[in-house]
């Protein structure tokens, strides 16, 4: 066995129907707060018991509310600034990845100055400011990574901001929050969640306890995402939930691989959700990366359920991939060929930063810039 480390600095509760507890649980933090998230979840009525909650234990807070998708290190900046007059003594996010990661970005910022661009990698010297997140959907991970990814105004490509400060204090898991998330988002973000695990799992920088978690986050995943989206059914809710999080621990602490370092190109250049671009990448780029990790897909296929007794590994691998296949069928998961937004001119770009990403480098089988294009031109003409 390869030495290895494993980092998990953030206490996790997991409870139902906690967003009516949280004063309690943060309360200890400080006695005022920003509350950092978005304006359409407000508008759903979400954060209610939230506010409610910090007023009952008699918590000041302000909102900030400017969260975008694929968060800009414009408005990052700006809402760092304001954070920082206004003196408050934690930061509690509740949202999505991009909630998420405007928020350990602001917090970074807050203790460290500067911009983003000052401390794009592990660059961060003090750590960043008190977080406490309650992320909203069954895909992001971010809760318990340790980075924060940043959409480069300049660039159009996707930074980031990591290292062991960037990490929240405490991560509040409340299944409940996903009873009325859209299908289509929590299709998204649980396919997402599942590429989490599937390539913490695959991955060349995989250890022994990434592993553990990976896999159980698979078989969580297989066993209850299309029925949390079609019933959603408390124990469906309550796996997908928790498979998130164990798919960002395992990730946060192993690598994501080639379908990351697509969906970031994506998301950079043309603003497309990240569990969009992860879910519609997974099942082609773990095809093609197969040879390279046969017995561990053939692992993934029979975590997905996926009946493998009879078959070889290298058979039971692609069947893995078909159910993966079908799973994003069934839960309406857009096609590459679907989005009006993408140009073919734009391949070779977007192939560019592919090839440059750091992740590629774990992917089970290397993926160089004509891989990139070839997979592009195949996925942009399948009908």
């Amino acid at each position: 066995m390869e030495e290895f480390s494993f980092y998990m600095p953030t206490r996790i509760v997991f409870q139902k129907n906690a967003l009516e507890n949280v004063g309690t649980l943060v309360e200890s933090f400080g006695e005022k707060c920003l509350v950092i998230t978005d304006k359409a979840l407000i508008n759903t009525g979400l954060l209610d018991p939230v506010f409610e909650s910090l007023k009952s234990s008699d918590l000041k807070f302000e909102v900030w509310s400017d969260v975008v998708p694929n968060p800009r290190d414009v408005d990052i900046e700006r809402g760092a600034e304001y954070a920082a007059i206004k003196g408050f003594d934690f930061l509690l996010t509740v949202g999505g990845g991009s909630a998420i990661d405007t928020a350990k970005a602001m917090a970074a910022i807050i203790t460290n100055g500067g911009k983003c661009s000052d401390w794009y990698g592990n660059k961060l010297t003090k750590p960043i400011a008190p977080l406490v997140v309650i992320p909203t959907t069954c895909g992001t991970g971010s809760e318990v990574t340790h980075e924060s990814i940043v959409n480069n105004t300049v660039t159009l490509e996707k930074d980031c901001i990591g290292g062991p400060f960037v990490s929240a204090v405490l991560t509040i898991i409340d299944p409940m929050v996903l009873k009325n998330l859209p299908a289509h988002i929590m299709s998204s973000t649980g396919v997402d969640a599942l590429t989490h695990a599937v390539e913490a799992y695959v991955c060349k920088a995989a250890n022994p306890i990434t592993d553990a978690l990976a896999i159980r986050a698979i078989e969580l995943i297989g066993k209850s995402l299309i029925d949390a989206v079609e019933k959603r059914a408390d124990e469906s809710l309550e796996d997908v939930m928790i498979a998130s999080t164990m798919a960002g621990a395992a990730f946060g602490n192993s690598d994501v691989a080639s379908v990351h370092s697509i969906s970031e190109a994506l998301g950079g250049y043309y603003d497309i959700p990240h569990g969009v671009a992860n879910s519609m990448m997974l099942a082609a780029v773990s095809r093609l990366s197969i040879p390279g990790a046969i017995k561990k897909y053939a692992d993934v296929a029979k975590a997905l359920g996926v009946e493998t007794s009879s078959m070889t590994d290298e058979d039971a691998a692609n069947a893995g991939v078909d159910y993966i296949e079908e799973m994003c069928t069934r839960l309406k998961i857009p096609k590459f060929s679907e989005l009006e937004v993408v140009d073919r001119k734009d391949f070779e770009r977007l192939a560019t930063t592919a090839a440059n990403a750091y992740e590629t480098n774990d992917n089970p089988v290397m993926m160089y810039k004509e891989d990139f294009i070839a997979l592009f031109e195949k996925l942009y003409n399948q009908k």
